[in-house]
């Protein structure tokens, strides 16, 4: 037993001479004589540098930035005679200098000494109070100017750390963090905040659209070197965040901080005797104020030349603003730079600016703007205005822009929610009403406020006495895509007229997939093959079928569509529409396509013959890319459904992907019925008959998931014949216009060295919709045009002021994207209809800026870096037959 014992006596003091330094305890846990001594401190030497540049690995004077250099001094001042752990810290820059980067230093992209007002900041101490290793709290002088404040703020950060290895929560400059603390050697730790949160700052802004986001990456780490006290030799410090679009990942702004803190000599000081800290403190440094641990944001001052107001900045970007320039980089951009100012204004101000008849031509495109702000002063203005709008278009204008703001209100929705329940005479309005409130429900997010304007569209759903006010609300519900309201839903869908019925499938189809229950896809199921109650409408049944083939449809679902393809079924534009779009999801998802091919496989026998490869009918489904880059990827979807040899339904979606994410940006639906009687008698036998419908035609619009009220071309023939003679719609006429925020992102991020960075995206889209159509009964044929043109500019970056310095890393991204969907038709004969659809050539221009510059003075470094990307016009292949039928059409 004692040899045995005098092993484990041997073993214990091997572990304990080999990992021992590795259990050292905080030096004030360990006591003042192995940390701090009274009046004896040290003198540092402090190196800390800021860079900016863009998102990307860094290249070789590609940065904008500063140093500040400084001899720092540290002195124990005052110890608590209750408690000895806790202990004043008297820390004192010396002569801090500013140095900036210059292309005229002799190293490359060096650093030369600048003139400023940090120096200032050397004047005055801070006082730390320090206890088991953590700042409790710091006294300054309440004088001092913010960045001074901030600045030691910072430097105090550094002598926060213990040498226990573990996690921690802490709170210092950077806000409440989790703290890793790990041992690198026996007088070396490392530490790693790996998540912060800084509650004293606004909110961040964020975009509630995934696709249109940003992501932040940070990453902060500290390495110090001890001494035989346990007392810091030197510290080691980088941080570092980098900002980049989600839809873009190369585009962004990053901001690296490091700092070196480095012992050279030993220094002594008075010291004092107190019984508290804050008579220790009166002792030390009269006038000096407990003052909280986080940093202040600086407040932004106005330029040599004063702030430009409003209505300067509307004057000056009057030319832009003009609906003329709507659907170009130019009215994006003006729309960018009146943003912040109708966010900051008074509603007073807006009254003002909007009732000016100098601005009245603008008033569309301002309506935009305080649409999209959406704050309560510019709610107030807006409707105080509005309330003289007899025809209702500048309200339909103002409504629009609120249901596509990205970070609504809850006091506009309660607002907007309150006049829709309200009976207003103006149909048009009155719908509007409905779909905005949905949509800014769906925008913000709340689901207390989501099942309240439920709960308002289904009990005016209930009181509906006529289709049309049915229609209003169900398509409400489509905006508002909630998952509550599936039974009411469903029910019209299965109940409901066949015009009732299509819009609730629609409905139900918006819905997140995870939301779509077994209940709606049997439904959906039955509806599509026609398995109880009447024959359904031919929209209808592919409606109920998109729901089916875009929630993961199982192999035995696809084998049932597969079967369904070697039927007879008489209407056989459905099966060619079935066909179509099995072909184009296969192209896009590899499970899907794996899936089908099984499904084909079972149904081998029946499937892979003539009749069931070459379906009859003209209907088509196809997708096709534009605009790639590295992170993401734009796609043109189109679905054209045919009846009776004419387009019935027909969508073109402008889709934007990027890794998991997927967003429709634009979506164009153009309907039509009733026309059969214009073709010729012998086309079509085998289809539906079409006899009692009503001859009808518009165009269902969706702009970033938010669908707008149906624009009517003409209802009944009468309409229909009155177009034809006047040839009102042979002109090119607007249908649709729109100024957009596209991305809205704003955040505070506190940097360990005293400084806040600013991370700022705003995005912008000016959008114009026009056609003509041109339509004659003497030749029996037609033709239409379709221009959907866009403007998109987004600008961002990450920067840092203070009164001493400001850097920024900015970019500016712009393009302007056009569609033409044009068709002609020709229907002397046998029905020949040719679509065709092309991309203008279009100019993706990224430009980076990197600026600095010294408040008062005049220095001003500025960095730009330009790239083009051209991508050339192209028209899109549909498919062989309709390359046919366009060969018969203008042969």
């Amino acid at each position: 037993m004692a040899k045995e014992a005098l092993t484990v006596t041997i073993y214990v003091l091997c572990l304990l001479a080999l990992f021992g330094p590795y259990c050292q305890m905080a030096p004030a846990v360990a006591g003042a004589s192995r940390g701090w001594n009274l009046g004896h401190g040290f003198r540092y030497e402090l190196n800390m540098t800021l860079l900016f540049r863009e998102a990307g690995p860094p290249r070789p004077g590609g940065d904008v930035g500063f140093q500040v250099t400084d001899h720092l001094e540290v002195i124990p001042v005052w110890k608590d005679p209750k408690d000895s752990g806790v202990i004043i810290l008297r820390i004192k820059l010396t002569s801090p200098q500013l140095w900036i980067k210059s292309r005229k230093n002799p190293k490359p992209e060096g650093f030369i000494q600048h003139s400023s007002t940090i120096p200032e900041s050397a004047s005055k101490p801070i006082l730390v109070v320090w206890k088991n290793g953590k700042v409790q709290s710091i006294f300054t002088d309440p004088n001092e100017s913010v960045s001074s404040m901030n600045l030691k703020r910072g430097l105090s950060s550094l002598f926060q750390y213990t040498t226990f290895d573990g996690e921690f929560e802490e709170i210092d400059t950077s806000g409440i963090c989790k703290v890793v603390y790990t041992s690198l050697s026996p007088n070396s730790i490392e530490k790693k905040k790996v998540s912060c949160r800084e509650s004293n700052f606004p909110h961040k802004t964020v975009h509630p659209n995934p696709i249109f986001g940003v992501e932040v990456k940070s990453s902060r780490k500290c390495i110090y070197e001890l001494s035989a006290n346990l007392l810091p030799k030197v510290i080691k410090e980088q941080e570092m965040h980098s900002m980049t679009l989600i839809s873009k990942p190369e585009t962004g702004s990053a901001v690296t901080s490091e700092r070196t803190l480095s012992q050279i000599d030993e220094i002594t000081g008075k010291i004092v005797e107190a019984d508290s800290v804050e008579n220790a403190v009166i002792l030390l440094e009269p006038g000096f104020r407990d003052m909280p641990l986080s940093l202040q944001i600086e407040s932004t001052s106005c330029p040599e030349n004063g702030c430009q107001t409003l209505e300067q900045a509307v004057q000056e970007n009057r030319e832009a603003l003009d609906s003329t320039n709507l659907g170009t980089v130019k009215s994006a951009s003006a729309f960018l730079k009146l943003t912040s100012l109708v966010r900051d204004a008074s509603a007073e101000e807006l009254v003002k600016l909007l009732k000016s008849p100098k601005y009245r031509q603008l008033r569309p495109q301002l309506f935009d703007i305080l649409g999209s702000v959406s704050t309560p002063g510019a709610h107030k203005a807006a409707m105080k205005i509005l309330q003289h709008d007899e025809n209702g278009d500048e309200t339909e204008r103002y409504l629009w822009s609120l249901s596509l703001s990205p970070n609504p209100h809850p006091d506009v929705i309660k607002d907007v929610l309150r006049k829709s329940e309200e009976t207003i005479q103006n149909n048009r309005v009155s719908e509007t009403l409905a779909l905005t409130a949905a949509a800014m429900a769906k925008q913000h997010g709340s689901a207390s406020v989501i099942e309240k304007v439920r709960v308002s569209l289904e009990l005016g759903l209930d009181s509906c006495s006529g289709e049309e006010c049915q229609l209003k609300f169900l398509r409400s519900l489509r905006n508002l895509e909630s998952k509550l309201a599936i039974p009411a839903l469903l029910n019209f869908a299965q109940n409901g007229t066949r015009l009732t019925s299509a819009v609730a499938w629609q409905a139900l189809g918006s819905l997140p997939k995870g939301d779509l229950t077994e209940q709606v896809r049997a439904a959906a199921m039955k509806a599509f093959y026609q398995l109880d109650g009447p024959k359904r409408d031919s929209s209808v049944r592919t409606l109920a079928l998109n729901l089916i083939l875009e929630s993961e449809p199982s192999i035995d679902e696809l084998e049932g569509l597969v079967k369904y393809l070697t039927s007879r079924d008489p209407v056989y534009e459905v099966r060619k529409y079935l066909s179509q779009r099995l072909e184009q999801l296969a192209e896009e998802d590899v499970q899907f396509s794996k899936n089908l091919k099984e499904a084909m496989r079972r149904e081998s026998v029946k499937y892979y013959n003539y009749d069931t490869l070459a379906q009859k009918g003209l209907s088509t489904a196809f997708s096709r890319s534009f605009l790639k880059s590295p992170g993401s990827n734009g796609s043109l979807l189109t679905i054209q459904e045919i009846s009776s040899g004419l387009l019935k339904r027909g969508i073109v979606d402008v889709v934007m992907e990027s890794d998991s994410h997927a967003s429709t940006i634009f979506s164009l639906g153009i309907y039509a019925g009733g026309l059969g009687g214009f073709i010729s008698s012998d086309a079509n036998e085998d289809e539906e008959p079409t006899d009692d419908e009503v001859a009808t035609a518009g165009m269902d619009i969706s702009i970033l998931g938010v669908t707008i009220r149906p624009f009517v071309f003409f209802s009944g023939q009468g309409e229909l014949m009155g177009h034809v003679w006047s040839g009102t719609a042979s002109e090119r006429t607007p249908a649709f216009q729109a100024l957009v925020n596209l991305h809205r992102h704003f955040e505070y991020i506190p940097l360990s060295s005293g400084f806040i960075a600013e991370i700022n995206v705003d995005g912008a889209m000016s959008f114009d919709l026009s056609g003509q159509i041109q339509l004659s009964l003497w030749n029996r044929n037609a033709q239409s045009l379709v221009e959907m043109g866009a403007g998109l500019s987004l600008q961002g970056g990450t920067k840092v002021r203070s009164n001493f310095v400001q850097s920024t890393a900015e970019f500016l991204l712009t393009l302007e994207p056009k569609l033409e969907l044009a068709t002609d038709v020709d229907f002397s004969g046998p029905v020949s209809l040719c679509m065709r659809l092309s991309q203008l050539e279009t100019t993706v221009r990224h430009n980076v800026y990197k600026i600095e510059r010294i408040p008062g003075s005049r220095h001003r470094l500025r960095k730009t870096k330009r790239l083009r990307v051209f991508s050339p016009a192209k028209s899109y292949l549909l498919n062989r037959k309709n390359n046919e039928m366009c060969s018969k059409v203008f042969s």
